[in-house]
């Protein structure tokens, strides 16, 4: 039977931290899934299930919910998500395989594609070192949207991420402070879809999951922040 990757995140005494192997890969989940671009309502509770069917791991678990990270041992893990009914025979949302290398940092986000359709993205974490001072901040498109750019600014600093399409990331290291970060279509600069400033501490790196779809009006960016030794 395949282990699934979500057996540890959800019941929290499974893995305690004094247990974590030396060669583990760290671990985080996003449940970044608005159930209004479903037709349902917008929790959207669901079920974390075996790929075998059996009873839950975990029940009602809801839309913006950013896990705590843990350790895992390094491999392949299957999973499902099910909508909520308590016994892993709700209807599918998505399910998929992960593969989790030694010493990886990871993070995998339920989300939508481009079209609309319910998929899961796992996405590599910069926890490079930092230079004293500096930030790091990760722009991740995760939204039913095409291509986009992402504009930064604090002061007279100004940094573009350009084209960055769905499932997919780009990153800078910036200079610790608060920044203004909007997001643009790629081929429009005249209106951003989202438009915020953030606080962005030193020696931390942060990795923004825009989410949702701007045609539904549930377009909103969720953040996930990671400490760098």
């Amino acid at each position: 039977m395949k282990r699934t990757i979500l057996a540890v995140l959800l019941a929290a005494a499974a893995v305690p931290a004094a247990t974590a192997g030396p060669l583990d890969a760290t671990l985080t989940i996003i449940h970044g899934i608005n159930g209004a671009d479903l037709g349902l309502p917008e929790a959207l509770p669901v079920d974390v299930c075996t790929a075998e069917g059996a009873a839950p791991l975990a029940s009602n678990v809801p839309f913006r919910t950013v896990s705590d990270p843990f350790s895992l041992p390094a491999g392949q893990y299957t999973v499902e998500i099910r909508l909520t009914d308590g016994s892993c025979t709700g209807a599918l949302a998505v399910a998929t395989t992960v593969s989790l290398a030694v010493l990886e940092n990871a993070t995998a986000v339920a989300h939508l594609t481009e079209y609309g359709t319910p998929t899961i993205t796992k996405f590599v974490n910069d926890v490079r070192s930092l230079s004293r001072g500096q930030t790091r901040l990760y722009a991740r498109h995760a939204a039913a949207f095409g291509d986009v750019n992402v504009y930064l600014r604090s002061g007279r600093q100004v940094s573009v991420l350009k084209e960055v399409e769905n499932a997919e990331q780009e990153g800078a290291n910036l200079r610790a402070g608060s920044w203004y970060v909007a997001i643009y279509p790629a081929s429009v600069w005249s209106k951003p879809a989202f438009g915020a400033t953030l606080p962005l501490e030193a020696g931390k790196a942060y990795f923004a999951y825009a989410v949702g779809s701007p045609a539904r009006g549930t377009f909103e960016v969720l953040t996930q922040a990671i400490a760098i030794d």
